[in-house]
């Protein structure tokens, strides 16, 4: 991570327009709290909200209370000088004497001690309608003369390639590429970090890591709460566009993607850019759509079908579940099927990748046997990485089991996603932040299927509310070369109790077989 200048000749304004929204109160401000808390933000920072609604910092104080987490009880101190450093502005996003009072409110608080250097952050936690607006005229009215200026941009990143050409035109002329942070908080993760370290640097992974060895990746985003927050924005654009082509794309990009030139911020992202510009536009037929309906057992109102909440059209065919094939056309990836799928109201909350290394023949039990490696990289809800294999099990038979090789590091002392992300804002550092042309390249492979289901409307597979999802799925991974173990004992045995007795049972079903039943959609 670059170094943050923290003497008292720079002051720092962070501006976070959309302070009143969701997204400020349960992810920004938590992650300011805690740098705070922690030491980790510049020395006299001051923080701004900006939103429509007058906000009274009292009573905005408040709202962020169920977000802050416990640790304010144990230095009240420290919790109440945090907010002494938060002000907030009211104005209208297409006003522009309302940005005038914000950059004035910014220059009283740089300028109480002389400070020679004035930098500034401008965090857009916005819905897309108001966009243009408001980077216009930060642009215009807001822009520090003596230091840096950064606007950090939250997904979506418009809907079609049509309308992100519009989005990238408006940023990018209003802004350098040097100052626009497109903000994915998947890509701080540090399994994902690790995971880098571990390809470049260690000969069983690097020689590995081709179509030679690997069968298939799958991507996935599992999601056990219906659609709630959000639910217009949801409806509208559906599971592809919000998670599909950002989070799960960049992941792509970082998994597949040859060793950059150097260190360097920018030979890291010419090399996911090379890698999006590889991936083949993706075809009707590849992709999978579904949506939760009523599994009849429920008695909370909430878990209920899609269409059954009160807040959703009747007729709505949006999907709540997709999967999608795609394809690399490059010498190292031809013929591998990275596997995407995500869906909400399913049987758990989890976000990993899972590299599944081709078969080999073993026969030593008798029976020719397909024994796939799998190298799994989780990111929620805890971060791990393993790498999984079969061994023998103990006793006298060749019966087959099992193991897996943990392979992460675990550090106390290393800031979660968004603080991560927000000390990289500070410092300068772009590693972990899309380039806007990478989001181009992204619309240009999802607009033309997007587009058909549009315009088609096509019915969606229907999957019981808190379900594995639709086995259409399970079948179509199954093709294309994908398979599923049966358990996922290892982590099951170091979360909750009720889940490891689960699997117990399994585990000695399967101790009275020579082999491991493989297709089995609980995985």
């Amino acid at each position: 991570m670059l170094p943050i200048d923290t003497t008292n000749e720079v002051a720092y304004s962070f501006v976070v327009f959309g302070a009143s929204g969701r997204l400020a109160l349960s992810r920004i401000f938590p992650a300011l709290w805690q740098l705070y808390r922690d030491n980790r933000l510049p020395q006299g920072i001051k923080i701004f909200t900006f939103c429509r609604t007058k906000l009274e910092l009292r009573t905005f104080r408040i709202k962020c209370v169920p977000y802050m987490g416990l640790d304010k009880s144990r230095d009240p101190e420290k919790y109440n000088s945090f907010w002494t450093n938060v002000y907030c502005c009211e104005g209208q996003y297409d006003n522009a004497d309302d940005y005038v009072e914000l950059t004035a409110a910014m220059a009283r608080q740089e300028g109480r001690h002389d400070m020679l250097v004035a930098n500034r952050i401008f965090y857009l936690a916005l819905p897309p309608i108001v966009f243009d607006q408001v980077t216009l005229n930060i642009a215009r009215k807001c822009l520090s003369s003596t230091g840096w200026n950064r606007v950090v941009v939250e997904k979506p990143f418009g809907r079609s390639d049509v309308a992100y050409k519009v989005y990238q035109t408006q940023l990018c002329q209003t802004f350098k590429e040097s100052q626009i942070y497109m903000i994915d908080h998947y890509l701080s993760r540090q399994v994902i970090h690790n995971f880098f370290v571990l390809r470049f640097t260690n000969l069983i992974w690097s020689e590995t890591w081709n179509n030679k060895h690997i069968a298939a990746i799958m991507i996935s985003v599992k999601c056990e709460k219906p659609v709630q927050a959000r639910a217009d924005y949801f409806n509208q654009y559906g599971i592809i566009r919000d998670i599909m082509t950002n989070h799960m794309m960049q992941l792509l990009a970082m998994l597949a993607l040859e060793q950059p030139y150097s260190n360097e911020v920018e030979d890291l992202r010419d090399e996911r850019l090379k890698v999006l510009k590889q991936v083949l536009t993706v075809d009707f037929s590849d992709v999978l759509l579904g949506q939760y309906v009523n599994n009849g057992r429920e008695l909370d109102p909430v878990k209920v079908g899609y269409t059954q909440h009160s807040y959703i059209p009747k007729d709505s065919m949006t999907p709540t579940y997709a999967m999608a094939v795609l394809r690399i056309n490059s010498k190292r990836w031809t013929s591998v099927p990275f596997i995407l799928r995500v869906g909400k109201a399913l049987n758990e909350t989890k976000t990993e990748v899972r590299v599944q290394y081709k078969p080999t023949q073993c026969n030593h039990s008798g029976n020719s046997l397909s024994i796939p490696n799998e190298l799994v990289l989780r990111l929620a809800p805890r971060e791990q990485l393993f790498m999984r294999m079969m061994q023998k099990r103990p006793g006298p038979r060749m019966a087959l089991r099992e193991t897996e090789l943990d392979l992460i590091l675990r550090d106390r002392a290393v800031p979660a996603n968004y603080q991560a992300l927000l000390l990289d804002i500070f410092a300068g550092n772009q590693m972990m932040f899309m380039r806007t042309d990478e989001q181009c390249e992204i619309w240009r492979i999802f607009s033309p299927v997007l587009a058909e289901i549009d315009y088609e409307r096509p019915r969606p597979f229907y999957y019981e509310f808190g379900s594995c999802g639709p086995m259409a799925a399970y079948e179509m991974a199954a093709r294309h070369g994908f398979k599923f173990y049966e358990s996922d004992e290892w982590h099951a045995s170091l979360g909750n109790p009720s889940a490891t007795a689960d699997v117990s049972k399994a585990t000695l079903s399967r101790a009275q077989q020579a082999t491991p039943t493989w297709m089995n959609p609980l995985a």
